[in-house]
């Protein structure tokens, strides 16, 4: 069994976590790749507490780790539990209730360095928390608004005396065929919004501020790796996502003091990872749009050669995120 192991969970077409694994065995360091959702079927668990933690084994068709020997764990987007066939909708969903306190407690019990825990993740990716946390660290926040009533929408608007845009609270992207939808940032009237509409769930109004350019900044461990986003279409100025052709990339330097309030971000939220996006306005002024625990970076490394999965395989390594 492998000793000082780097386990690392996400699925088998993530050729994101490729980059990170090529750097890791650059570093001639012991790696093990598993996906949580082989779990029954493809995973064995088997697992005792002692006075030092979590003891024993997972074990698959072409992996296996020693649990006591897990040094680092590279958490990135590991897929659903896949059960055995034949069973009833009640049964599905005991046994995946029972998979994920089981088989994933035992993991989220782990004494070792998350990039990032599970359960850090799943907090951090709650864009109220995300915002207060901004406040707390001193980041500069769009005046923001959540709300499903008309009125105070209109009410906010007024306040603001200027334009509002619409953002979703999560990211999730549905399918219509085999298209993905999703949707982007957009400008809106709120007096032309329909009250029955804004009425069925939660929305997230903010100020638009104005855009000189936007930044991502990859913060891994203490080091901030941040590519200014340059789009050259209404449609990539108004939200990047939605004109990948459009942009174009430059590796720039982050300000101290953001990147101190980043940092100060991620302690909140026990990051050890996060993707951070902001405006910078035409007076130079960053303002933070939010901080996603899981979010990529793969196109950016491949665009500038920002050296991202290095960064990550030291933090992974060493504990030091530097490059």
């Amino acid at each position: 069994m492998i000793a000082n192991t780097v386990l690392v969970l996400t699925s088998e077409e993530d050729s994101t976590a490729d980059l990170v694994i090529d750097e890791l065995r650059k570093r001639e360091a012991s790696i093990v790749r598993m996906d949580t959702g082989d779990f029954p079927t493809g995973l064995r668990l088997s697992a005792h507490i002692s006075d030092e933690g979590w003891r024993g084994r997972i074990d698959g068709d072409d992996a296996a780790v020693d649990l006591s020997q897990v040094e680092a764990v590279y958490y990135r987007r590991p897929t659903r539990f896949v059960l055995p066939e034949g069973m009833s909708d009640g049964d599905a969903v005991f046994a995946t209730v029972e998979a994920r306190l089981g088989f994933g407690g035992v993991l989220a019990a782990l004494d070792t360095r998350w990039v990032n825990h599970p359960h850090r993740v799943a907090a951090a990716e709650y864009k109220p928390v995300g915002l207060r946390a901004a406040t707390r660290c001193g980041l500069r926040v769009p005046r923001t608004l959540i709300t499903n009533d008309h009125a105070t929408l209109v009410e906010f608007a007024a306040t603001v005396g200027g334009p509002v845009i619409c953002k979703t609270l999560g990211s999730v992207v549905l399918t219509e065929g085999s298209e993905p939808l999703m949707t982007y940032t957009t400008r809106i009237d709120p007096e032309a919004v329909d009250p029955a509409q804004l009425a069925a769930t939660a929305h997230l109004i903010q100020a638009r501020v104005p855009k000189a350019f936007e930044v991502r900044v990859t913060m891994v461990g203490r080091t901030s790796l941040a590519v200014a986003i340059h789009a050259d279409s209404d449609r990539g100025r108004e939200d990047w996502r939605g004109d990948f052709a459009s942009l174009r990339y430059e590796i720039m330097n982050t300000p101290p003091q953001v990147a101190g309030q980043m940092a100060a971000y991620m302690d909140v939220l026990g990051l050890l990872y996060c993707a951070f996006d902001f405006v910078v306005d035409p007076d130079h002024l960053w303002w933070f749009l939010e901080g996603n625990p899981m979010g990529q970076w793969g196109w950016l490394q491949e665009e500038t050669g920002a050296p991202i999965a290095a960064t990550l395989a030291d933090l992974l390594v060493n504990g030091t995120g530097t490059c």
